[in-house]
């Protein structure tokens, strides 16, 4: 892949809330998981693991919290989206508390997650497939963990809805690096 490939897979990326009906199969899961498990780690402990969600009832339920904290963050103005018990996948990104206690290791546990959701968000877009990284339900973390069976030795960090994009997505709208880059310290301009 030379850089402009690269470049396009970036420029192309976007946040995917609405979904058509059409499954994922396995296999697709499993390249994009792939891809996902090829991010770097701290002390390469690849402390990741991914449950995969299909089961209507259980993408109701996560739905349900994600919609009732929604409400009450954004009120009428929260995101329209596809209903997470209509998207065919939900992915949640857990780990292992591999660098000590939660409040200990989180910061490492982070710097370890979030590269392999990145690389799962890039992936599925390659293979034109949408996603979106939400966090919101994390007010509610307590409510969420009993729905994907986590023992308390695990921590959750997103779920990522995942399927085809229900509409054409177009180029992202991103800032100039002159507006959210300084040179040294913050407020000296870049350029």
């Amino acid at each position: 892949m030379d850089y402009a490939e690269l470049e396009r897979l970036f420029a192309t990326q976007r946040a995917v809330r609405h979904f058509d009906s059409r499954p994922i199969d396995d296999a697709t899961i499993e390249t994009i998981l792939a891809a996902a498990t090829r991010a770097p780690s701290a002390r390469n402990a690849q402390p990741w693991r991914f449950i995969v969600i299909r089961e209507r009832a259980t993408k109701e339920r996560l739905g349900k919290v994600f919609d009732e904290l929604g409400a009450q963050m954004y009120g009428a103005g929260a995101p329209e989206r596809t209903p997470w018990e209509d998207v065919p996948v939900l992915i949640a990104i857990t780990s292992e508390y591999a660098f000590g206690t939660a409040e200990a290791g989180m910061a490492a546990l982070g710097a370890s997650i979030y590269p392999a959701v990145q690389n799962l968000l890039l992936a599925a877009h390659a293979l034109g497939r949408g996603t979106v990284l939400t966090t919101r339900w994390k007010a509610r973390e307590q409510e969420v963990r009993p729905l994907l069976g986590l023992p308390e030795t695990m921590a959750i960090h997103a779920i990522i809805p995942l399927g085809y994009p229900a509409a054409r997505q177009g180029k992202n709208r991103r800032k100039p690096i002159g507006e959210v880059t300084f040179r040294e310290q913050f407020g000296t301009p870049w350029k």
